[in-house]
């Protein structure tokens, strides 16, 4: 059963924040923009097997691509990043996450370095977030209703500040509707 982490109360409603144990994998199931390419013993973190080391240096020290080191920790967890960890007993580059320059174009319609790169290092935030089971939902109840049906709700979210924004603007707006 789903573990309630918080409950968040305005006049005439409660939504509860809880566990989505059943969070699809952000680099399985959604269309992500760049390609993951890891190396580790004990993890599959790849996007796909098809590369080795040598064809993924090759292929990211080209001009017309952009590529990101992926660096790992690993101590009570898993945390991705692309940029270093300080501890390093614990942590080290395992792998890249790129994008071809074409491949940019054809999703801004511009070659627009700076965007991708922000959309780069979010995928491996939300893939960090999503191996270390933070994953949430909400569910939405009238506070003075008899009845225990929810009214709203929705699962899916990688971290808990984005699960907790959108349920208290769900929140907002059933009151503003109350108002009307």
């Amino acid at each position: 059963m789903c573990q309630v982490i918080e409950t968040i109360k305005t006049k005439n409603y409660v939504a509860e924040i809880i566990n989505d144990e059943d969070c699809y994998n952000p680099r399985k199931h959604y269309s992500s923009l760049g390609t993951l390419i890891a190396f580790h013993s004990r993890y599959d973190l790849s996007d796909n097997d098809n590369w080795d080391k040598e064809e993924l240096i090759s292929y990211v020290e080209q001009e017309d691509v952009l590529a990101l080191p992926v660096y790992m920790y690993e101590h009570s967890g898993i945390a991705l990043s692309t940029t270093a960890f300080s501890c390093k007993w614990d942590s080290g580059q395992i792998g890249y996450i790129f994008v071809s320059y074409e491949d940019i174009i054809k999703e801004y319609g511009k070659l627009d370095i700076e965007t991708a790169t922000k959309v780069l290092e979010y995928e491996i935030k939300e893939y960090s977030l999503y191996l270390n089971g933070e994953c949430y939902g909400y569910i939405i109840y009238a506070k003075d209703k008899d009845s225990q049906d929810h009214l709203e709700s929705c699962f899916g979210f990688m971290g808990r500040d984005y699960v907790e924004e959108e349920a208290k603007y769900i929140l907002k707006d059933l009151e503003q509707e109350e108002i009307a």
